[in-house]
């Protein structure tokens, strides 16, 4: 071991404590570090190597805050069209772009889709959900052909009574409440809802969303983050 190696490290951690940015710096980084993913990352054509040259009508992609971007869209809808997921529970409508999405991608499949009834906003978690649940909860599929196939329900997903559909759902999307015990909460239900190689999809699993991503990394399941994307995702036949 180099002593003036050490030495002059020392020298140099003394030097920059005094300054008030450093230290902040130091307290960020652990925070930081506290806080990011601990999943292995996947690339998603490694994860599902079938879906190369796979087409997916994303049709006129209408972006808006809080929706999944193009290649989050593409990423979930492969899935589903891989795993052609007879029942899909979503938890957390907004404004149901992604429902619809989902329901075009798997046009066999039952969607069940649950959102914070509309006189209850002011208990959203994420402050884009609390002006959609006045204004249009699943607007996005209103009117379409797939609505016929999905079932909007309405409820907090803490405390939602799902009995009916326990160990029914082939694909499970979590993205409701974004705290830690949304999110904990959510996690355990997607597992109960699961049928045998069922598949969970968690969005905003990244850094700026921690309670995410501790709810996650605590549920001890073969997790992956999708590289490309903030999804995590359980997926038996991908871990395997």
């Amino acid at each position: 071991m180099d002593l003036r190696y050490w030495a002059r490290a020392g020298r140099s951690l003394v030097r920059n404590t005094r300054t008030p940015r450093f230290l902040a710096d130091v307290a960020r980084s652990g925070l930081r570090a506290d806080t990011q993913p601990k999943a292995p990352t996947r690339a998603f054509l490694d994860a599902y190597p079938d879906a190369e040259g796979m087409a997916i009508n994303l049709g006129v992609v209408e972006y808006r805050r809080s929706n999944l971007d193009p290649m989050e869209q593409f990423a979930l809808a492969a899935i589903a069209r891989l795993r052609q997921p007879r029942t899909i529970f979503e938890l957390g409508t907004y404004d149901g772009a992604t429902t619809l999405l989902l329901a075009r991608t798997a046009p066999h499949a039952r969607i069940l889709t649950l959102d914070l009834d509309p006189t209850l906003a002011s208990a959203a978690t994420v402050a884009d959900e609390v002006e959609n649940a006045r204004t249009g909860v699943g607007s996005r599929y209103a009117g379409r052909p797939e609505a016929d196939r999905i079932e909007q329900l309405f409820g907090d997903s803490r405390r939602f009574d799902f009995s009916p559909w326990l160990g029914t759902v082939d694909l499970v999307l979590v993205d409701a409440g974004h705290e830690y015990d949304s999110v904990a909460v959510d996690t355990a239900t997607a597992f109960r809802l699961l049928r045998c190689n069922g598949v969970v999809v968690w969005d905003d699993y990244m850094v700026g969303w921690p309670g995410v991503v501790r709810a996650v990394d605590e549920s001890q399941r073969n997790i992956f983050h999708l590289a490309g994307t903030d999804f995590a995702v359980y997926d038996e036949r991908v871990m395997a």
